[in-house]
């Protein structure tokens, strides 16, 4: 299962859209160190996943096959909203193909397969972001807008809602959640930003602080069991790019990189950035002074 969230997130004048989750997959084992967000053949947009690795993990790769089948997809010049409407109807068409086996004893209960998916609209010139899952009610997936996280007067917090687009002069930004401890993440995110912005005046948009409750559940010694491995970290930015990140884990007092989830070999050296979960700052050994977690020193390639 997973923790996973997606969101905006505001530095400075710029925004990037960051995919963050767990690496466990289990069933009768735990296995920590598996990619569950995932680039595609395209530099704008990505996608990640929680629930049956059985389905999830085909569709995923099939969508990036259809991608770099097709040139309009593959460039980028039909839209990310184009793609999300394409990756539907190829979702659609392998769960159709999925048929019980007649050498299973039984029915074999899978888990609800959810993928977020995201990446910049050169249409609409801002990130886009939504929640797809199965709906058994019509049988096909169905996408569903990434909610807004926003100041509230009346709750005197940020809350999250579900609408088109903020109100004229409202700061918002998106943000979506899956797996089986979407919903913790999603309260424990919702204490930790009525502590750090406890009025209107300090909110301006989301920062680090969804990564942060990622991190602090899986620190936790006590957390859920279908929860495991290093954090997984992945950007798209503004200039229609997507790169991974490293993590030092569990902290980079360690000295430990883990990309995806799984941990760098020792001879290995990986042209990444490296994120230090307490601080929130990266460094490149190839880029990086390592004393700042701007934007124009993150947007190095």
């Amino acid at each position: 299962m997973t923790v996973l969230i997606a969101w905006v997130r505001t530095i400075q004048d710029c925004e990037e859209l960051i995919f963050v989750s767990d690496s466990r997959l289990n069933d009768w084992r735990n296995f920590d160190t598996c990619p569950k967000v995932l680039t595609l053949p395209r530099n704008d947009c990505a996608i990640a996943f929680s629930g049956d690795t059985k389905d999830a993990y085909p569709m995923m790769l099939q969508l990036g096959l259809a991608i770099d089948a097709h040139e309009p997809l593959r460039v980028g010049s039909l839209d990310v909203s184009s793609l999300k409407s394409h990756a539907l109807k190829i979702f659609d068409s392998m769960a159709h193909l999925i048929e019980h086996s007649d050498h299973v004893v039984g029915e074999v209960e899978a888990d609800p397969t959810t993928f977020l998916f995201g990446g910049y609209s050169w249409v609409n010139k801002q990130f886009e972001l939504w929640s797809i899952a199965y709906r058994q009610s019509e049988n096909k997936f169905v996408a569903r807008p990434a909610q807004w996280a926003c100041y509230s007067e009346e709750a005197k917090k940020v809350v999250f809602r579900s609408m088109k687009s903020p109100h004229a002069g409202e700061i918002a930004s998106k943000i979506a959640f899956a797996g089986d401890q979407g919903k913790a993440a999603r309260e424990l995110l919702t204490a930790k930003l009525a502590k750090v912005h406890p009025t209107s005046m300090t909110y301006r948009g989301l920062g680090w602080e969804p990564f942060e409750v990622v991190r602090d559940m899986l620190r936790d010694p006590n957390h859920s069991y279908t929860i495991g491995g290093a954090p997984q970290v992945l950007k798209v930015y503004q200039y229609m790019r997507t790169a991974p990140l490293g993590v030092y884990w569990p902290d980079k007092k360690s000295g430990t990189i883990y990309l995806q989830g799984r941990p760098a070999l020792g001879y290995e050296r990986m042209d990444r950035w490296v994120l230090d979960p307490d601080t929130m700052h990266s460094e490149s050994p190839k880029h990086s002074r390592n004393d700042a977690d701007d934007a124009t020193q993150e947007s190095l390639p």
